[in-house]
């Protein structure tokens, strides 16, 4: 059983340990962190899902039954209907491939529908992250926009998939 629970200060050096390059970092944060990752930006995110109504949140992803953390996701730009999905990670490798990616990415969605009241959903993804692609459209997301060439890592120039998934057509993932 894996859950989200809060991220919290302790927990920047495994995320940061899990981040090998500045390619990786480009295609798991896009331009929001700058290589080397370090501890001052993730706090300053960190920072924002503080107060009353917060626009972000950060989970960790946790199995229940050994308390280990394996990834890590986060919700961003809530306003009162609607918000966006980021920074999704699973970070141990030994997860790798046995569906921990779209039992995280339910949690969130959960989450922001149930708990938050929310409406919609988005996220970006590059289009060659074929497997995170395939496990959205699994979920319900649909692509409602592509943009060529939107960010240039070293010498590859990448394209981005915007995707939605609306409160109703979330069966199966909410109740």
């Amino acid at each position: 059983m894996l859950e989200l629970r809060p991220f919290t200060e302790e927990d920047c050096d495994r995320l940061i340990g899990w981040i090998p390059d500045a390619r990786f970092l480009m295609l798991w944060a896009g331009p929001g962190y700058s290589w080397p990752l370090d501890r001052k930006q993730l706090l300053a995110t960190l920072e924002r899902t503080r107060g009353y109504r917060p626009a972000y949140f950060m989970f960790k992803a946790v199995e229940s039954d050994t308390g280990a953390t394996i990834g890590h996701i986060e919700l961003q730009r809530c306003d009162r209907s609607s918000g966006h999905i980021g920074r999704v990670l699973v970070g141990d490798p030994g997860c790798h491939g046995k569906g921990y990616g779209k039992r995280l990415v339910s949690l969130i969605i959960r989450f922001a529908f149930i708990d938050l009241g929310l409406d919609l959903l988005t996220l970006s993804v590059y289009d060659f992250n074929i497997a995170a692609v395939e496990c959205y459209k699994r979920l319900g997301f649909r692509q409602v926009e592509f943009r060529e060439k939107v960010r240039q890592c070293g010498d590859e120039f990448w394209n981005l998939i915007i995707m939605e998934l609306r409160k109703e057509e979330s069966q199966g993932v909410c109740p």
